[in-house]
């Protein structure tokens, strides 16, 4: 029985299989390779996918929803007439309209597909995705990072040519950026980063405040159906912007015609912030690899944004490089999860192809700074270690004959614990240790299927150990309601001073971007600082501030060869 590999997008979906030596893409019920992400209700109740859905987003706006990708593990509720959604259930109804187009073509069921998803997806948006599988009636064991996805399309394609790429996956929804290493048909993704609220989506909400603006209309003065109309033109907008250089949006509102003549140079400008945001994650991959863009043999581009110039012409500019559009960006993911279908089905063309994956997320624990008795991330197993990895840490009495240890472990790369994701803990008891004395070993182990196993060996030589399993492994009723959340932002205690809080928050910064020896350096010292400031002595703060400056300007310029 064949697998699939699904790429569920936030603007179009779409399926491939494994045939004949070759990854093959469905066409749909309509006879299209894409199937719009949208769902709706009818008059009659009956649910609508895809197409049609997508056509009433103007006219019947409060009965469709679309664009639900982004909000993949969250609590966001969707109400369609006297309805209401998950994400999780909107994006399940998707899968099933795929499921059964693709069970027309192929003649037969399918009970088992491979889905991709944003590099950068927490756990509990695959969690999600995985839900949705499994309401689709699809079993989904492993999930493939979009941007692995696109290069075993692009390396089948070209045969497998060893070397250093950099893959830019850009969706109507989100932004990944990957560094992949491909050597004796072996893939091994070195580094990961992006932005799940960053794609195609932005441009279009961009032309849409654009148009409202030049010609002087009120949101609040517009029905829901008019904004939909104007949006639905801004996105026609920008589509129409990647075939011809000048375009013109005419939309009537209560029988007057207002109109917007738009070019990509209009678009670059009003567009500033999101061509902003699409930069740091390529400097960030960079710098965690290790490498400089010289260093790549090519620059992949793929994902429906990808197809606008303005993108190709930014990434080529600030990389120096012409990026590689030979693949169609509309399908490279859907037939790279195809591929990876028939690697999973041990398929013999694909027997001798290998693909490792990383962690994208750091694993660590809350642990009290004896400087300035802050609670901070220990950082023990960092984003981007290849799975499945082992690391382990000493730890340190932090009073006067403790007899009890509690052991937090969280997932994400802020200094502040509270800012990332909890994924449990452990409360130990051990004998009485002196301050600063050895009191335990914490290891941590983490495997390519999300299960993370802590083992904690105390000073008497017991053993302690927890099992946390992602939640994309578990599929009882009682998860499948719940979503874990992300624990509100918090931020620092203010200082006394303005170069100060500046500097602090530089440092945090520089904590989630870096790895290893950079982030364990950054962090000392910044706690040194931190120790000063509130001993007060002016001499000590102004030699540390200039000391934590300093190591910061020297590892923000590290030339990643990009030209900004």
């Amino acid at each position: 029985m064949a697998i699939i590999g699904i790429d569920l997008g936030t603007t179009n979906s779409l399926a491939a299989v494994w045939k004949d030596g070759q990854p093959v893409v469905f066409k749909n019920s309509l006879g299209d390779i894409l199937t719009p992400s949208a769902v709706g209700i009818d008059d009659n109740g009956e649910i609508l996918c895809g197409k049609v859905a997508r056509e009433r987003l103007i006219t019947h706006p409060s009965m469709t929803a679309a664009e639900f990708k982004r909000s993949m593990g969250t609590d966001r509720k969707y109400t369609l007439g006297t309805s209401t959604f998950t994400p999780e259930q909107l994006s399940s109804l998707i899968l099933r309209k795929i499921k059964e187009d693709a069970e027309k073509v192929l003649g037969e069921p399918i009970e088992e597909a491979v889905i991709s998803v944003p590099a950068y997806f927490d756990d509990a948006r695959r969690f999600a995705t995985k839900q949705a599988a499994s309401m689709s009636g699809l079993k989904v064991e492993r999930l493939i990072n979009e941007p692995s996805a696109a290069a075993l399309a692009y390396l089948h394609k070209h045969g497998f040519v060893d070397g250093t790429y950099m893959v830019i996956d850009f969706g109507g929804g989100t932004l990944d950026v990957s560094i992949i290493d491909s050597f004796d048909s072996v893939m091994e993704i070195l580094a990961v980063s992006g932005n799940n609220a960053l794609g195609g989506k932005d441009f279009n909400e961009a032309i849409y405040n654009h148009f409202l603006s030049a010609n002087e209309i009120l949101p609040d003065t517009l029905t829901d159906e008019q904004k939909a109309m104007i949006y639905k033109m801004a996105e026609d907008c920008k589509i129409a912007l990647s075939d011809t250089p000048l375009t013109m949006m005419s939309v009537n509102i209560n029988d007057k015609t207002y109109t917007l003549m738009m070019d990509n140079n209009t678009l670059i400008k009003i567009s500033h912030e999101v061509f902003e945001k699409i930069l740091s994650p390529i400097k960030q991959v960079l710098r965690d690899a290790r490498i400089n863009v010289a260093d790549l043999e090519d620059i992949i581009l793929v994902g429906g944004s990808c197809k606008m110039p303005t993108i190709s012409a930014y990434i080529e500019k600030v990389t120096g490089r012409k990026p590689c559009t030979d693949i169609n960006p509309d399908t490279a993911i859907a037939l790279g999860a195809a591929i990876f279908a028939g690697m999973k089905s041990r398929n013999e063309e694909l027997k001798d192809i290998v693909m490792t994956d990383i962690c994208p997320f750091s694993l660590g624990i809350a642990v009290e700074d004896s400087r300035t008795h802050e609670i901070i991330m220990d950082f023990i197993i960092p984003r981007n270690s290849m799975l499945p990895t082992s690391r382990r840490k000493s730890y340190y009495a932090v009073s006067d004959n403790q007899t009890s240890v509690r052991i937090q472990f969280f997932q994400g790369e802020s200094i502040i614990p509270s800012n990332n994701t909890k994924l449990g803990e452990l409360l130990i008891n051990c004998p009485a240790t002196p301050k600063h004395g050895l009191i335990d070993t914490t290891k941590m182990t983490y495997d390519i299927n999300g299960i993370l196993m802590v083992e904690v060996e105390t000073v008497d030589g017991k053993t302690h150990n927890k099992t946390i399993i992602s939640k994309s492994n578990r599929m009882s009723e009682a998860e499948i309601a719940r979503c874990q959340e992300q624990l509100s932002k918090l931020t620092l205690a203010p200082t006394d001073k303005e170069e100060n809080r500046l500097l602090i928050a530089r440092a945090e910064r520089a904590i989630e971007e870096t790895l290893s020896f950079e982030r364990e350096a950054i962090t000392q010292t910044l706690l040194a600082f931190k120790a000063v400031l509130e001993k007060g002595n002016s001499r000590e703060i102004r030699i540390m501030y200039n000391r934590l400056n300093g190591l910061i300007d020297k590892i923000d310029g590290i030339d990643t060869g990009l030209i900004e």
